[in-house]
């Protein structure tokens, strides 16, 4: 029967693939999902009645037990407190949707904000739309002691807060669509969580579903849909694989803190290392400014001692200038006294000249005169 069952899965995978559109948004981890092993032509049981365990202390999320399949059926993985990959995630449960003449199964993950799981009621604070169970406020969680089952005495982080679900369905379907599943769409809330950044189940995880897949008691066929309750043993086993992944975490923890130690130590050294070669380039540039500066101080001094001279020559020239037109002039005014001094002598001769030549004029005629007068005189008597 399970043989026949996986074959007819198998056979139906054209339909799924074709009406995978007309089914509710899957979460990014679907693209891993392969048909036959995570598909089957018959609805998943309704969900068990169980009771959660006690809270182990804080930190935990609780993540609701769900029905997985392989080849052999479905068989039951049971809730578990599960310590999450990074302060602030949450967990969004998987579900089974039916599309295609199949019902697909469509895995959880971690992010920041709880997605869309179906509006499965998988209780204990996932009541078909979000999470009811707790918050996160920076790194620390608190727990909603009205649907967790917490030991308050151990673990203080707590508050109360009542959860209403409306429209109950006792039937407990654990799957969506199809002719009798849960009808919900998603939110606009739930689509914009699910484009966000999500984180696969952790390792803890993925065995705890090994663990339930190994265990025969867990199979619908063998059960009836009534699953085992965990045992001690369970919880020990559980607990001691929390603990490993929790060392291993802080091991890695150690590794990565170390490593970015060094990294911090090298970058801070480089920063150093900048900064010197910065402020070396600087001195350079104020050396080389310095320079540049007294270059220009040095040539301005030279153009200054240049044009000093150029001006005492020009001085010394309108000197000399001056002192050539004074003497031409001093000469010229000689000349002229000389000139002068030709022209009066000049006129000194020639009136020198001209007493002269009237004193000649005149000396004979005195002379004759009088030898006449004296000789018509001497006549008379």
């Amino acid at each position: 029967m399970n043989l026949f069952k996986n074959l007819s899965a198998g056979m139906l995978i054209a339909g799924a693939l074709a009406a995978t559109a007309l089914a509710p948004l899957p979460a990014r981890a679907d693209v891993a999902i392969r048909i036959g092993i995570n598909a089957w032509n018959s609805p998943p049981p309704p969900l068990p009645e169980y009771s959660q365990p006690m809270l182990p202390g804080p930190g935990y999320i609780w993540t609701p037990g769900y029905w997985a399949i392989n080849p052999s059926g479905y068989y039951w993985v049971p809730g578990a407190w599960v310590m999450p990959p990074y302060a602030g995630a949450l967990w969004t449960p998987g579900y089974w949707a039916y599309a295609g003449n199949v019902y697909r199964w469509h895995p959880g993950y971690w992010s920041r904000r709880v997605g869309y799981y179906g509006g499965i009621n998988y209780g204990y604070g996932y009541i078909g739309i979000g999470y009811a169970g707790g918050y996160w406020d920076r790194d620390r969680f608190y727990y909603n002691r009205e649907v967790n089952h917490i030991n308050v005495t151990r673990v203080t982080n707590v508050y109360s807060r009542k959860v209403v679900v409306n429209h109950v369905d006792n039937r407990r379907i654990s799957y969506n669509g199809g002719r009798d599943g849960i009808r919900h769409r998603p939110t606009r809330e739930e689509q914009e969580a699910m484009r966000q950044r999500h984180a696969p189940p952790t390792r803890v995880q993925q065995e705890h579903r090994r663990e339930a897949a190994r265990d025969r008691g867990q199979f619908a066929d063998h059960n009836q849909g009534r699953p085992p309750r965990m045992t001690v043993d369970d919880e020990r086993r559980r607990d001691q694989a929390e603990r490993r992944e929790r060392q291993q975490r802080a091991e890695a923890g150690r590794r990565d803190g170390a490593r970015e130690q060094r990294q911090d130590a090298e970058r801070r050294q480089q920063a150093v290392d900048r900064q010197q070669r910065q402020q070396q380039q600087q001195l350079r540039d104020r050396q080389a400014a310095s320079q540049r500066q007294q270059e220009r101080a040095q040539q301005q001094a030279v153009e200054q001692r240049r044009q000093q001279q150029a001006q005492q020559r020009q001085a010394v020239e309108r000197q000399r200038q001056q002192q050539q037109a004074q003497q031409r002039r001093s000469m010229e005014r000689q000349r002229q006294q000389q000139a002068q001094q030709r022209q009066s002598m000049e006129r000194q001769r020639q009136q020198q000249h001209a007493q002269r030549a009237e004193r000649g004029s005149q000396g004979p005629r005195q002379d004759g005169g009088g030898s006449g007068h004296g000789r018509g005189g001497g006549r008379d008597h």
